[in-house]
């Protein structure tokens, strides 16, 4: 049976979160040419920024047939490793984007992707130190 991305049951994949998400959403991603030209990470792709959940996310997004574009979240820099997560998901042929843009070529059209990380909050006692906002 397939499923159209926006199938309730793909939804629910789409939040890749450590290590136990292996394997869970690369048959929803193995869809994205039949509903889409772009698939847009935005951030918190990890739960604790670490570089073996970010090969996790990696394995799930490499070799996609769409162009994968990414910004980092406050989880992807709770390790304080943002630039191995971001190495690792370079690696995978994945564009992270931080203070900059990228143009791809989708399904005939230009699309910009500007990308920033920016977040502070949003949860009770969080603050810029402890969401990797520096």
């Amino acid at each position: 049976m397939r499923r159209s991305c926006d199938d309730p049951r793909s939804r629910r994949r789409r939040h890749p979160h450590g290590l136990d998400s292996q394997g869970l959403l690369r048959p929803a991603f193995d869809t994205l040419p039949e509903c889409a030209d772009l698939l847009l990470l935005a951030g918190d792709l990890t739960r604790h920024g670490t570089p073996e959940e970010t090969r996790v996310v990696a394995q799930e997004v490499r070799d996609l047939p769409v162009p994968v574009i990414a910004v980092l979240g406050n989880h992807d820099h709770h390790d304080e490793q943002p630039e191995k997560v971001t190495a690792i998901l370079q690696d995978a042929g994945v564009t992270v984007l931080e203070g900059e843009g990228t143009v791809v070529e989708c399904g005939g059209v230009r699309v910009g992707v500007a990308g920033a990380k920016g977040f502070c909050g949003g949860s009770s006692g969080a603050a810029p130190g402890s969401s990797g906002n520096r």
